[in-house]
């Protein structure tokens, strides 16, 4: 799985697809939603937002069926059922707060406030294709077709003129590789060719070094 330093996991399941879409799965899809909604709530208390929730519904429910995950014709409605809880946590958190200040005790977390926000809740039913076309990126071929470990460590052996075997592993993420950052999500052509050029001045500044040396 690839990590993205703005993208984070909100669901704990496994097969977090079949959890929230599963008619048989009622159970897991009420747990998911609630702890989505608690990491979508810390969220909101780092930023110190108060932001406006709006939701995909084509259906046109009403605003106090919102916390229903399953329609009546047993349809999910992942969008709505979520918008509905991460309002319920939002206004225990507001009520939470305010308690607190009433209280005079101190808080860690930012001050409420701030241009007005809006969290847009979709689901994947408005883009169904999408999890059915392959990404031709550099990242997506390297996760694809290389072996990593841990996520993002790629290790590999490099065998000297002496004969000798030496393992070295490098780390595939956005502080340890400026490289990687530039070009993951290239098209694996562009990045292929980004590659070859600079293996190329690698090798002209390396062939100078080596001359000035002499």
């Amino acid at each position: 799985m690839s990590f993205e330093s703005r993208v984070f996991l909100t669901t704990p399941s496994e097969q977090p697809f079949y959890t929230l879409y599963s008619p048989n799965a009622t159970d897991a899809v009420i747990k998911d939603l609630d702890a989505a909604s608690d990491r979508l709530i810390s969220v909101v208390a780092t930023l110190g937002i108060r932001p406006f929730i709006r939701y995909y519904n084509p259906k046109g429910n009403s605003a106090n069926e919102a916390a229903d995950p399953i329609d009546g014709d047993g349809v999910p409605q992942v969008a709505r059922a979520m918008a509905g809880r991460l309002q319920i946590k939002l206004d225990e958190y507001y009520a939470d707060e305010q308690q607190k200040n009433k209280d005079g005790k101190s808080s860690d977390q930012p001050q409420l406030s701030g241009p007005p926000s809006v969290i847009l809740v979709l689901d994947r039913s408005i883009d169904l294709y999408a999890p059915l076309i392959h990404e031709l990126s550099y990242q997506a071929m390297v996760y694809d077709l290389v072996g990593l470990d841990e996520g993002d460590k790629y290790t590999y052996t490099v065998e000297s003129r002496d004969g000798e075997i030496h393992r070295y592993e490098a780390e595939l993420s956005e502080k340890a590789d400026p490289l990687w950052e530039k070009l993951r999500h290239e098209h694996i052509g562009t990045a292929a060719d980004a590659l070859a050029m600079r293996l190329r001045r690698l090798a002209e500044e390396s062939a100078g070094a080596r001359f000035l040396s002499s």
